[in-house]
Protein backbone atom coordinates (compact mmCIF):
# COMPACT_ATOMS: atom_id res chain seq x y z
CA UNK A 1 0.00 0.00 0.00
CA UNK A 2 1.25 3.53 -0.81
CA UNK A 3 2.62 5.72 1.94
CA UNK A 4 2.10 9.43 2.48
CA UNK A 5 4.81 11.90 3.42
CA UNK A 6 4.86 10.81 7.06
CA UNK A 7 5.23 7.13 6.27
CA UNK A 8 1.60 6.46 7.09
CA UNK A 9 -0.56 4.24 4.94
CA UNK A 10 -2.89 6.11 2.67
CA UNK A 11 -6.62 5.58 2.88
CA UNK A 12 -7.92 2.49 1.16
CA UNK A 13 -10.23 -0.42 1.80
CA UNK A 14 -9.73 -1.84 5.28
CA UNK A 15 -10.60 -5.52 5.39
CA UNK A 16 -12.17 -6.68 8.65
CA UNK A 17 -10.10 -9.87 8.74
CA UNK A 18 -6.87 -7.93 8.25
CA UNK A 19 -7.81 -5.49 10.98
CA UNK A 20 -8.70 -8.26 13.43
CA UNK A 21 -5.40 -10.03 12.80
CA UNK A 22 -3.39 -6.82 13.15
CA UNK A 23 -5.06 -6.01 16.47
CA UNK A 24 -4.54 -9.54 17.75
CA UNK A 25 -0.82 -9.35 17.00
CA UNK A 26 -0.26 -5.85 18.34
CA UNK A 27 -2.51 -5.95 21.40
CA UNK A 28 -3.36 -9.57 22.23
CA UNK A 29 -4.74 -8.89 25.73
CA UNK A 30 -7.29 -6.30 24.66
CA UNK A 31 -8.05 -8.27 21.49
CA UNK A 32 -8.98 -11.27 23.64
CA UNK A 33 -11.26 -9.10 25.78
CA UNK A 34 -12.87 -7.64 22.65
CA UNK A 35 -13.89 -11.11 21.43
CA UNK A 36 -16.71 -11.16 23.97
CA UNK A 37 -18.26 -7.88 22.87
CA UNK A 38 -21.52 -7.90 20.90
CA UNK A 39 -21.05 -8.41 17.18
CA UNK A 40 -22.47 -4.95 16.50
CA UNK A 41 -19.78 -3.31 18.65
CA UNK A 42 -16.69 -5.39 17.96
CA UNK A 43 -15.62 -3.90 14.59
CA UNK A 44 -15.65 -0.35 15.97
CA UNK A 45 -13.65 -1.41 19.03
CA UNK A 46 -11.09 -3.13 16.82
CA UNK A 47 -10.67 0.15 14.93
CA UNK A 48 -10.24 1.88 18.31
CA UNK A 49 -7.55 -0.59 19.39
CA UNK A 50 -5.74 -0.25 16.07
CA UNK A 51 -5.86 3.55 16.47
CA UNK A 52 -4.27 3.24 19.92
CA UNK A 53 -1.55 1.01 18.46
CA UNK A 54 -0.81 3.67 15.83
CA UNK A 55 -0.48 6.31 18.56
CA UNK A 56 1.91 4.10 20.51
CA UNK A 57 3.98 3.42 17.41
CA UNK A 58 4.23 7.16 16.83
CA UNK A 59 6.35 7.37 19.99
CA UNK A 60 9.02 4.97 18.74
CA UNK A 61 11.25 7.49 16.88
CA UNK A 62 11.11 9.83 19.85
CA UNK A 63 12.70 7.27 22.19
CA UNK A 64 16.08 7.77 20.57
CA UNK A 65 17.00 11.39 21.26
CA UNK A 66 20.19 10.93 19.28
CA UNK A 67 18.11 10.37 16.14
CA UNK A 68 15.01 12.50 16.47
CA UNK A 69 13.96 13.35 19.99
CA UNK A 70 10.40 13.99 21.19
CA UNK A 71 9.53 16.37 18.35
CA UNK A 72 9.26 13.52 15.84
CA UNK A 73 6.67 11.78 17.99
CA UNK A 74 4.78 15.01 18.66
CA UNK A 75 4.54 15.70 14.93
CA UNK A 76 3.04 12.28 14.24
CA UNK A 77 0.61 12.62 17.12
CA UNK A 78 -0.38 16.10 15.92
CA UNK A 79 -1.25 14.52 12.57
CA UNK A 80 -3.84 12.36 14.33
CA UNK A 81 -5.08 15.29 16.41
CA UNK A 82 -5.67 17.26 13.21
CA UNK A 83 -7.58 14.30 11.73
CA UNK A 84 -9.82 13.97 14.81
CA UNK A 85 -10.49 17.70 14.83
CA UNK A 86 -11.31 17.76 11.11
CA UNK A 87 -8.32 19.92 10.18
CA UNK A 88 -6.57 17.37 7.95
CA UNK A 89 -7.51 14.98 5.16
CA UNK A 90 -7.89 11.52 6.73
CA UNK A 91 -5.45 9.80 4.36
CA UNK A 92 -4.78 6.80 6.55
CA UNK A 93 -6.76 3.57 6.26
CA UNK A 94 -7.85 3.74 9.92
CA UNK A 95 -9.01 7.34 9.80
CA UNK A 96 -12.26 6.95 7.77
CA UNK A 97 -13.76 4.17 9.95
CA UNK A 98 -12.64 5.97 13.10
CA UNK A 99 -14.26 9.24 11.98
CA UNK A 100 -17.38 7.35 10.92
CA UNK A 101 -17.63 5.84 14.40
CA UNK A 102 -17.46 9.35 15.83
CA UNK A 103 -20.18 10.56 13.46
CA UNK A 104 -22.39 7.64 14.50
CA UNK A 105 -21.90 8.47 18.17
CA UNK A 106 -20.12 5.21 18.98
CA UNK A 107 -17.25 7.05 20.70
CA UNK A 108 -16.98 10.57 22.08
CA UNK A 109 -14.41 12.74 20.34
CA UNK A 110 -13.18 14.09 23.66
CA UNK A 111 -12.39 10.54 24.83
CA UNK A 112 -10.24 9.87 21.78
CA UNK A 113 -8.48 13.21 22.22
CA UNK A 114 -7.73 12.29 25.83
CA UNK A 115 -6.18 8.99 24.67
CA UNK A 116 -4.06 10.95 22.22
CA UNK A 117 -3.12 13.48 24.90
CA UNK A 118 -1.86 10.67 27.13
CA UNK A 119 0.58 9.62 24.43
CA UNK A 120 1.72 13.25 24.08
CA UNK A 121 2.26 13.37 27.85
CA UNK A 122 4.48 10.31 27.55
CA UNK A 123 6.88 12.42 25.48
CA UNK A 124 7.18 14.92 28.33
CA UNK A 125 7.81 12.72 31.37
CA UNK A 126 7.30 14.39 34.74
CA UNK A 127 8.50 13.05 38.12
CA UNK A 128 5.05 13.67 39.55
CA UNK A 129 2.73 10.83 40.48
CA UNK A 130 -0.38 12.94 39.86
CA UNK A 131 0.74 13.60 36.28
CA UNK A 132 1.37 9.88 35.79
CA UNK A 133 -2.06 9.00 37.20
CA UNK A 134 -3.76 11.37 34.76
CA UNK A 135 -1.79 9.87 31.89
CA UNK A 136 -2.91 6.38 32.87
CA UNK A 137 -6.57 7.38 33.29
CA UNK A 138 -6.60 9.24 29.98
CA UNK A 139 -4.64 6.63 28.01
CA UNK A 140 -5.32 3.04 29.06
CA UNK A 141 -8.29 4.33 31.01
CA UNK A 142 -9.63 6.22 28.02
CA UNK A 143 -9.58 3.05 25.95
CA UNK A 144 -11.90 1.25 28.36
CA UNK A 145 -14.09 4.32 28.68
CA UNK A 146 -14.44 4.31 24.88
CA UNK A 147 -15.38 0.61 24.93
CA UNK A 148 -18.06 1.48 27.47
CA UNK A 149 -19.30 4.27 25.22
CA UNK A 150 -19.54 1.79 22.35
CA UNK A 151 -21.67 -0.44 24.58
CA UNK A 152 -24.04 2.44 25.25
CA UNK A 153 -22.83 3.36 28.74
CA UNK A 154 -23.58 7.02 29.41
CA UNK A 155 -23.47 7.21 33.21
CA UNK A 156 -20.43 9.33 34.05
CA UNK A 157 -19.78 7.50 37.30
CA UNK A 158 -19.69 4.13 35.51
CA UNK A 159 -17.47 5.53 32.76
CA UNK A 160 -15.06 6.84 35.40
CA UNK A 161 -14.88 3.35 36.90
CA UNK A 162 -14.06 1.96 33.46
CA UNK A 163 -11.25 4.50 33.22
CA UNK A 164 -9.93 3.13 36.51
CA UNK A 165 -10.17 -0.40 35.07
CA UNK A 166 -8.07 0.58 32.07
CA UNK A 167 -5.55 2.39 34.26
CA UNK A 168 -5.27 -0.68 36.50
CA UNK A 169 -4.59 -2.85 33.45
CA UNK A 170 -1.97 -0.37 32.26
CA UNK A 171 -0.27 -0.32 35.66
CA UNK A 172 -0.30 -4.12 35.78
CA UNK A 173 1.21 -4.33 32.31
CA UNK A 174 3.88 -1.80 33.30
CA UNK A 175 4.67 -3.87 36.40
CA UNK A 176 4.67 -7.07 34.39
CA UNK A 177 7.36 -5.69 32.05
CA UNK A 178 9.07 -3.42 34.59
CA UNK A 179 12.70 -4.53 34.06
CA UNK A 180 12.60 -4.33 30.26
CA UNK A 181 10.58 -1.12 30.20
CA UNK A 182 13.25 0.59 32.29
CA UNK A 183 15.55 0.19 29.30
CA UNK A 184 12.99 1.20 26.68
CA UNK A 185 12.72 4.95 27.14
CA UNK A 186 9.03 4.75 28.02
CA UNK A 187 7.58 7.11 30.61
CA UNK A 188 7.37 4.86 33.63
CA UNK A 189 5.85 5.30 37.04
CA UNK A 190 7.97 7.88 38.91
CA UNK A 191 8.72 5.59 41.81
CA UNK A 192 9.65 2.03 42.64
CA UNK A 193 7.98 -1.29 41.89
CA UNK A 194 6.20 -1.38 45.25
CA UNK A 195 4.71 2.05 44.66
CA UNK A 196 3.56 1.05 41.17
CA UNK A 197 1.82 -2.02 42.55
CA UNK A 198 -0.04 0.09 45.13
CA UNK A 199 -1.14 2.57 42.47
CA UNK A 200 -2.43 -0.29 40.32
CA UNK A 201 -4.36 -1.75 43.25
CA UNK A 202 -5.89 1.66 43.97
CA UNK A 203 -7.10 1.87 40.35
CA UNK A 204 -8.48 -1.66 40.60
CA UNK A 205 -10.37 -0.84 43.79
CA UNK A 206 -11.79 2.31 42.21
CA UNK A 207 -13.11 0.23 39.33
CA UNK A 208 -14.76 -2.43 41.55
CA UNK A 209 -15.54 -4.44 38.42
CA UNK A 210 -17.68 -7.02 40.20
CA UNK A 211 -20.32 -4.43 41.09
CA UNK A 212 -20.50 -2.71 37.70
CA UNK A 213 -23.90 -2.72 35.99
CA UNK A 214 -24.52 -5.36 33.35
CA UNK A 215 -24.11 -2.86 30.53
CA UNK A 216 -20.51 -2.13 31.54
CA UNK A 217 -19.02 -5.45 32.65
CA UNK A 218 -17.91 -6.42 29.16
CA UNK A 219 -15.86 -3.23 29.05
CA UNK A 220 -14.10 -4.15 32.31
CA UNK A 221 -12.60 -7.51 31.31
CA UNK A 222 -9.02 -6.12 31.42
CA UNK A 223 -9.51 -5.90 35.19
CA UNK A 224 -9.15 -9.71 35.27
CA UNK A 225 -5.64 -9.44 33.84
CA UNK A 226 -4.83 -6.41 35.97
CA UNK A 227 -5.57 -8.27 39.18
CA UNK A 228 -3.41 -11.22 38.15
CA UNK A 229 -0.54 -9.05 36.91
CA UNK A 230 -0.50 -6.90 40.04
CA UNK A 231 -0.30 -10.00 42.25
CA UNK A 232 2.68 -11.43 40.38
CA UNK A 233 4.63 -8.24 39.81
CA UNK A 234 7.84 -8.21 37.82
CA UNK A 235 8.52 -11.88 38.58
CA UNK A 236 6.72 -12.58 35.29
CA UNK A 237 9.00 -10.28 33.27
CA UNK A 238 10.01 -11.77 29.93
CA UNK A 239 7.44 -14.55 30.13
CA UNK A 240 4.59 -14.93 27.67
CA UNK A 241 1.11 -14.70 29.10
CA UNK A 242 0.03 -18.11 30.32
CA UNK A 243 -3.03 -20.20 29.59
CA UNK A 244 -4.38 -19.50 33.08
CA UNK A 245 -4.65 -15.78 32.30
CA UNK A 246 -6.47 -16.40 29.03
CA UNK A 247 -8.86 -18.90 30.62
CA UNK A 248 -9.65 -16.43 33.41
CA UNK A 249 -10.59 -13.80 30.82
CA UNK A 250 -12.64 -16.31 28.86
CA UNK A 251 -14.61 -17.42 31.92
CA UNK A 252 -15.30 -13.82 32.91
CA UNK A 253 -16.10 -12.90 29.31
CA UNK A 254 -18.68 -15.64 28.85
CA UNK A 255 -20.32 -14.70 32.15
CA UNK A 256 -20.35 -10.98 31.32
CA UNK A 257 -21.75 -11.68 27.85
CA UNK A 258 -24.63 -13.70 29.31
CA UNK A 259 -25.38 -10.96 31.83
CA UNK A 260 -25.27 -8.37 29.06
CA UNK A 261 -27.71 -10.34 26.94
CA UNK A 262 -30.09 -10.89 29.85
CA UNK A 263 -30.03 -7.18 30.58
CA UNK A 264 -32.00 -6.59 27.36
CA UNK A 265 -29.20 -4.94 25.38
CA UNK A 266 -29.48 -5.62 21.70
CA UNK A 267 -26.78 -7.48 19.86
CA UNK A 268 -25.99 -8.17 16.31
Amino acid sequence: MKKNGQGMRQAGPLRAADLEEAVRRADPDRALCARFLPASVRPDVEVLLAFHTELTRALAPARSAAIAGPMAGLIRLQWWRDVLEGARTPDHELAPPLLLALERGVFCRETLLRILGAREAELDPQPDVSVWRKMMLDGSGGLQRAVGEALGVRDEGVLARLEACGAAYGAGAMLRHWPSLQQSGRYLFPGDEVGLREEGKAFLNACDAASLPASARLAALPAILAERDLKRGSAQAGLTRGLGDRLAVMRAGWKAARIFQRSGATDS
